[in-house]
């Protein structure tokens, strides 16, 4: 059974529940997140819709209706919803990152650098907050600012393999490749099968 006979699977059972409880907000938003799942986002939003209808204060049915408004490229309905959930829960972390790369999706980068630099000062502890931002400058060149988000990831998670990629790819544009090099070797000590890591390494010896 593949992954998306799963999930349909999982849809039925749950649409059988709903026919015997109408109006469950909760059945609602599980039929949203797995039509989300597989790639059906307008009937996701329609199903998260009404679940948000019913309960309008679920932080997680708005955060999960934002979503899908992002995958379906609408980004400015995207961006209502996580402001909503933020209203409800301004530390809510999953809905301000979200809702940052709605505004870099729609071209306000201003506003979304804002968003990842607020992140990581109410969560300095939480390294995808740092991995993210890394990311935001990254994307936008800066690439000597993202190299320091992703030494303090790794100052926080020595694990965590996708930032020893991102500085040893950096580091590669750079034409430092003995340094590269060495971050690569790091990361395949703590994750040997990393494919990315050893993809880069074979592009750049």
């Amino acid at each position: 059974m593949t992954k998306k006979e799963f999930v349909l699977q999982q849809l039925e059972d749950i649409q059988s529940e709903l026919d015997q409880s109408p109006g469950n907000p909760h059945l609602l938003n599980d039929l949203g997140v797995g039509y989300f799942l597989i790639g059906e986002y307008q009937i996701s939003i329609q199903k998260l819709k009404q679940a948000v209808e019913i309960d309008p204060d679920s932080v997680s049915f708005l955060f999960n209706l934002g979503n899908s408004y992002a995958e379906n490229e609408d980004f400015n309905e995207a961006v209502l919803q996580f402001l909503k959930a933020l209203e409800i829960n301004p530390g809510h972390l999953p809905s301000l990152n979200n809702l940052a790369d709605c505004y870099e999706n729609s071209g306000e980068s201003e506003k979304a650098f804002e968003i990842f630099s607020y992140i990581v000062k109410i969560a300095p502890d939480d390294p995808l907050a740092h991995f993210n931002l890394g990311n935001f400058l990254l994307r936008n060149n800066r690439h000597i600012e993202a190299v320091k988000c992703y030494e303090k990831v790794l100052d926080l998670d020595p694990g965590f393999t996708d930032a020893y990629h991102n500085i040893a790819w950096i580091l590669s544009e750079a034409g430092a490749t003995s340094e590269a090099i060495s971050y690569i070797n790091k990361g395949l000590k703590i994750s040997p099968d990393d494919e990315d890591l050893q993809n880069l390494k074979m592009g750049i010896q």
